[in-house]
């Protein structure tokens, strides 16, 4: 777990933050409830709703709408695409709207001990360690998908 990393990639400073966890299951069953954003609520305690309108397969180029829970009484959109998915290995996605639009993206991995799932978030061109602090809030969620699988 990395903390306020304000990463040097190249000419360009890079906020980011991750956060790795192993889970008990299934590779395919880990990696498909987590491409699938309407079971965000279920793990991420910031998301209010998520939509998902399309009836096709969830995967590259798929759209979620998703409320975040701002401040006091604020409801903060922070609709999503997913702009890559390889199967059972890795899922990126891109925040469309909101005070912050960061990549995300999951790698996935077999291990000894079960599923390594790591969850980082990045946003190029900014140097803010609130930002930072923010991500990594989001990143950290990731544990609350131990609680999840080891119910099952």
């Amino acid at each position: 777990m990395r903390f306020f990393n304000i990463a040097d990639k190249g000419d360009r400073a890079v906020a980011y933050a991750n956060a790795s966890v192993v889970l008990q299951g299934k590779l395919e069953e880990i990696f498909e409830y987590i491409l699938d954003g309407r079971n965000n609520q279920t793990w991420r305690p910031g998301v209010k709703t998520v939509e998902y309108l399309s009836e096709e397969p969830i995967g590259a180029g798929a759209v979620f709408l998703q409320e975040m829970k701002g401040p006091p009484t604020r409801t903060i959109k922070a609709d999503y695409k997913i702009i890559e998915c390889d199967r059972y290995k890795k899922i990126s996605f891109l925040i469309l709207n909101g005070p912050y639009t960061p990549v995300g993206t999951f790698l996935f991995a077999v291990t000894d001990e079960g599923v390594s799932v790591d969850f980082s978030m990045e946003e190029a061109d900014v140097i803010s360690l609130e930002r930072e602090a923010h991500f990594q809030k989001v990143v950290n969620d990731i544990h609350n998908l131990q609680e999840h699988f080891e119910r099952k």
